[in-house]
């Protein structure tokens, strides 16, 4: 099983971004003394108010450089945001940095805010994310390529560097939509996954039956965003954490309102008003018995690899209680799940 702290890099209410920073590298450098497997950054923008990390891939060399033991993950670079060429450059670099720690995962991401402010349709993002994909397999598989498309071309260009891990880094894709995951299995893609209240055990099945028709020799690898905390007794464990959980939900409440999706405002508002819904339905919150069984059933159920743990979901937990429960789950929640 493999345990990775994530992280957006937020923004608690009064703080600066300098302390949000700071806060960030405090919470890795214990993950790494603590036993955590990975850190995995996920990409945002314009969202000053609570998180800043709108480019996981200089978060990831500072990364590289203050840690030894974990690997570095991103969760998810926005691929159609981006220039492919530049990612597979920055991903080899990344890669050498870390003696071959980093991972790369990558993403549409289903926020259309992020493509207004890079004036970039949303319409497009399927295309531009399975071009970009191309391109960057194409810059770690060949010496010198050339490649004409609907968004990029290139002419005789070479990778360098190389990455270190051959013949690249892992590429994990991160999808919610259910026709994409019998083809990601049939390729050999594994698979980042957010958990949204939403079943999908499904998909997963539809997945791991397309990667054994296709012979893959290696077992697929499934990695389940959740967030989760520990606290020293059930009460605490779902009290400490739920001020940043609504916070979360009002944020998501104003975003979508202001994108038109009043649909998602309406479900973001009753979980609001339902705190115990999210706590069935949401996140892995209680003391260490508490979260082991429920981390274990989503294991059970749906054969995850391991868990990307949203460890300060919505932003506002304070940083004493964040880095206590990280110590509680390396503790008494991982060894048991091993």
């Amino acid at each position: 099983m493999n345990f990775g702290l994530l992280t957006e890099c937020y923004v608690r209410v009064g703080k600066s971004h300098t302390q949000a920073f700071d806060d960030t590298f405090d919470q890795i450098a214990a993950a790494e003394a603590l036993g955590f497997d990975s850190v995995w950054m996920v990409e945002q923008h314009f969202r000053p108010w609570s998180s800043i990390l709108p480019s996981p891939m200089v978060m990831a060399a500072a990364v590289a450089t203050r840690t030894s033991r974990m690997r570095i993950g991103l969760a998810v670079q926005v691929l159609p945001l981006s220039n492919p060429l530049r990612v597979a450059e920055e991903a080899a670099m990344i890669d050498q940095i870390s003696h071959g720690r980093f991972d790369l995962g990558v993403g549409r991401s289903g926020i259309t805010k992020f493509y207004d402010g890079y004036n970039i349709p949303y319409a497009e993002s399927k295309a531009r994310f399975d071009e970009s994909l191309e391109i960057i397999l194409a810059a770690f598989s060949r010496e010198t390529f050339s490649f004409e498309g609907r968004f990029h071309s290139f002419q005789n260009v070479t990778l360098s560097p190389q990455p270190l891990q051959q013949p690249h880094p892992p590429i994990w894709v991160a999808t919610s939509n259910p026709e994409a995951f019998p083809a990601l299995g049939s390729r050999g893609f594994p698979l980042l996954l957010w958990f949204q209240g939403s079943s999908f055990e499904e998909q997963v099945r539809a997945f791991r039956q397309a990667w054994q028709e296709a012979g893959h020799r290696h077992e697929p690898q499934i990695l389940l965003r959740i967030p989760a905390y520990v606290g020293e007794t059930p009460a605490r464990g779902r009290e400490e954490p739920r001020e940043s959980a609504l916070h979360d939900y009002q944020r998501t409440v104003r975003e979508n309102r202001e994108a038109g999706q009043e649909d998602r405002a309406q479900r973001a508002e009753q979980l609001i008003a339902n705190y115990d819904e999210v706590l069935r339905t949401r996140v892995a919150y209680g003391a260490a018995a508490e979260v082991t069984k429920r981390l274990r059933e989503f294991k059970c159920r749906t054969g995850v690899t391991g868990f990307l743990l949203d460890l300060n979901f919505g932003g506002q937990i304070p940083q004493p209680l964040v880095l206590k429960s990280m110590r509680l789950l390396a503790e008494e929640v991982i060894p048991a799940l091993r």
